[in-house]
């Protein structure tokens, strides 16, 4: 049965096409960004995201794991209908943790297709490395404890070679911005993505949020094109 979403109201679209005018203004000013600190413009907007954070969290805590493997396996189904997917050569994933959207059963399908994948390995505060994925993941050290790939690791250019980016977050809008879980890791690989690479989100159904409540966006912060749910995907903005 196709899940509903009670608060949102985002509609599946047709797969981008070309690059839009404001997208390239807008991969400029992030590339004259890029070695700027990243800093929260608006301080009175980050009780908000905070309070978003805590809320999904308690959601998706609230989860059986029985369900959550339900939907591990529903998004994977979900997923690989994208055309961009189902022809990429290299998509950067990641490994999820227990609460998240589970990526394991679209890992293993595209491994399968013969499509290489690339999972994030966290190097220090700020920077993410990459390794491929071969299936096994083990636990990376200290307070993180995120899935990491057991692999020699490629370096943080290694993104650029992936063709669709599956990024993890909290929620998304229907501008495409994108709540993460605050430490920014994303926000600044990204940076490094091409501007024809097809950004995506991976959230539950009820985490796409509604257009009468936008997830605040700081200077930092950088949109995906659209999302996948378990059940529909659905594009925000043009590539």
């Amino acid at each position: 049965m196709r899940a509903q979403s009670p608060v949102t109201r985002v509609r599946a679209a047709p797969e981008p096409g070309g690059r839009t005018v404001a997208a390239a203004d807008a991969a400029r000013r992030s590339r004259r960004e890029r070695d700027q600190p990243v800093t929260t413009a608006e301080p009175e907007l980050t009780p908000t995201k905070l309070a978003l954070r805590r809320t999904v969290r308690a959601q998706r805590e609230g989860r059986s794991e029985q369900e959550r493997e339900r939907l591990a396996r529903r998004i994977a189904m979900v997923a690989l209908e994208l055309p961009a997917i189902r022809r990429a050569r290299c998509v950067a994933a990641y490994g999820s943790l227990p609460e998240e959207p589970g990526t394991g059963p679209l890992r293993a399908a595209l491994r399968a297709r013969g499509t290489r994948v690339l999972l994030p390995v966290v190097v220090d505060d700020k920077s993410l490395d990459w390794a491929e994925d071969e299936g096994e993941l083990v636990a990376a050290p200290g307070g993180l404890r995120l899935p990491e790939p057991a692999g020699p690791r490629l370096g943080s250019g290694a993104l650029t070679e992936a063709e669709v980016v599956i990024a993890p977050a909290l929620a998304v809008d229907a501008t495409g911005a994108r709540l993460g879980q605050g430490r920014g890791y994303y926000d600044r690989a990204l940076l490094d993505v091409g501007p024809g690479v097809l950004v995506l989100a991976l959230v539950f159904d009820e985490e796409v949020l509604d257009p009468s409540t936008p997830i605040p966006a700081d200077p930092h912060d950088v949109a995906v094109h659209g999302a996948v749910t378990p059940s529909r995907w659905m594009f925000f903005r043009e590539l």
